[in-house]
């Protein structure tokens, strides 16, 4: 079959150019590429768009005015031929250069002995070494995967079998808030009978991992206010009420001990897993223990249910407090507001503004009125315990049954990828991608197809892939270029 010729042609490409691939992927993730800095992205998306010429590609960048590029390009097999969408990011995280044991954008390769001079063309990898530098990872490893895969496919006259359309985003770490805007503008450009994105890690057991589906996000900022301005604690204090307290109160009754959230009808969508999606969870390896171990977290949150089994529920996170100044710069006073920060993990049939609605209606349950803006001394004396809510509904999650034929063929894709064959079909991620947009706007199935290492520091210093990782993206791809070849995807 051509598929399994392709994966052949991609180890065989590895074994001869593996340094040469190294060397060209080391370049790309030299480029800076903070999802805040358009200059810098504008000139990855050059860089991208002359990798993707360089293999005959003709690429384009789309642009709106002060807005990161897409960088798409199109493989044109037969109008009779199934169209895959494959969808990259190549922006990444902001860095604090001083937490980086090297410097973010200066790649290095690491190995057991410590920094390693990237060897000379046709000189050996070893696939246990790490390149270390913002987005090796995170998400530029998927654009050399790509075109590496396309070298090994000419350098054994193999050509794809499938039409495929390239997406290439500068703001997904910035939320993709412009995706939707450019997948409407361009519906007709990014036609698909399927999108696969390469983004995430593979599974913590390092086995290759195929993901049907992702959560929604909602957030939410709190403020309780309280007094017209700061107040001395020791005057005061226990007389006026102190919002720090009272927004304590507030989010301790929204979710219980165990983990259990407790605002009215937070949980009445949930639509529990199917049989083949339980099927799936029951084949996953045995990796809990030793997350919560490598954590240092004693035992997790929930009545027994596993970490997938609890990615059907939509979560509630308190991702950030403040109030009053601690340590050494804390003071003796009475604040005048308090603020949270939360957001909502939400699975699929779940509206993010419904959502929101919920938490806003237990936050008036509690003897709050919820005012727009700071209150005036006159609204506070009016209405007594008094919240501004901020919300930002972000995008709903989705999910691709594992029964359908797109799910068997993208996993028979991994597998011909994998060295051992072994693949997790995850049902569910607990984080959240805005793929969402996909599903909407191109109604096209969606399906996440990671190749990073799970330990890879993603969004956090001294971010890493592991070559072997690498490695597996570049035979991953040749796989899905190849997979129309009777494999069952169907225009």
């Amino acid at each position: 079959m051509t598929q399994e010729a392709a994966v052949r042609a991609a180890k065989d490409h590895i074994n001869a150019h593996g340094a040469s691939i190294l060397s060209e992927f080391i370049d790309l993730v030299a480029l800076p590429n903070v999802s805040s800095d358009l200059p810098g992205i504008r000139a990855v998306a050059a860089s991208i768009a002359g990798m993707l010429t360089k293999r005959g590609l003709l690429p384009r960048l789309i642009e709106a005015e002060g807005v990161a590029p897409i960088v798409t390009a199109r493989i044109e097999v037969s109008p009779d031929a199934p169209t895959i969408g494959i969808y990259a990011h190549y922006d990444g995280q902001p860095v604090d250069v001083e937490q980086w044991a090297t410097p973010p954008f200066t790649p290095t390769v690491v190995g057991d002995e410590g920094v390693i001079a990237v060897p000379a063309s046709g000189g050996s990898v070893d696939p246990e070494w790490r390149i270390y530098g913002r987005s090796t990872s995170d998400d530029k490893a998927p654009v050399q995967a790509l075109v590496s895969a396309l070298d090994a496919l000419a350098g054994r006259d193999l050509k794809p079998t499938v039409n495929v359309v390239l997406l290439f985003e500068g703001e997904e770490e910035a939320g993709s808030p412009h995706l939707a805007d450019y997948l409407e503008a361009n519906a007709s450009t990014f036609a698909a009978d399927m999108w696969l994105i390469c983004d995430g890690p593979v599974h913590q057991s390092r086995l290759p991992q195929v993901i049907f589906g992702v959560r929604g996000i909602a957030q939410m900022d709190i403020t309780v206010f309280g007094p017209m301005r700061g107040l001395h604690s020791g005057h005061y204090g226990n007389w006026v009420p102190n919002p720090t307290w009272e927004l304590v109160h507030l989010l301790a009754s929204m979710r219980g001990s165990d983990g259990v959230v407790t605002i009215d009808h937070f949980y009445d969508d949930v639509v529990p897993p199917s049989q083949s999606e339980l099927d799936a969870i029951a084949a996953i390896p045995d990796y809990e223990s030793g997350l919560l171990d490598e954590f240092g977290v004693p035992e997790a949150e929930g009545s027994g249910e596993t970490l997938v089994e609890r990615m059907y529920r939509p979560s509630l996170n308190l991702r950030g407090f403040a109030a009053g100044p601690v340590g050494e710069d804390a003071a003796n006073v009475l604040p005048d507001s308090a603020t949270a920060s939360i957001d909502i993990r939400l699975p699929p049939n779940h509206d993010p503004d419904v959502m929101l609605d919920r938490v806003e209606l237990h936050i008036e349950s509690r003897g709050f009125s919820l005012v727009d803006g700071v209150p005036t001394r006159e609204e506070r004396l009016a209405l007594g315990r008094v919240a501004r809510v901020t919300r930002d509904p972000h995008y709903t999650g989705m999910r691709v049954p594992l029964d359908t034929e797109e799910a068997r063929t993208v996993l028979g894709s991994a597998r011909a990828a994998s060295d051992t064959g072994e693949v997790v079909a995850m049902p569910t991620l607990g984080g959240s991608v805005p793929i969402a947009h996909f599903d909407r706007v191109l109604g096209a199935p969606t399906i996440i197809l990671p190749m990073a290492n799970h330990d890879n520091n993603q969004h956090d210093a001294n971010e890493n892939i592991r070559i072997a990782n690498l490695w597996y993206g570049i035979r991953l791809m040749a796989a899905v270029l190849t997979m129309g070849d009777g494999d069952g995807v169907s225009a």
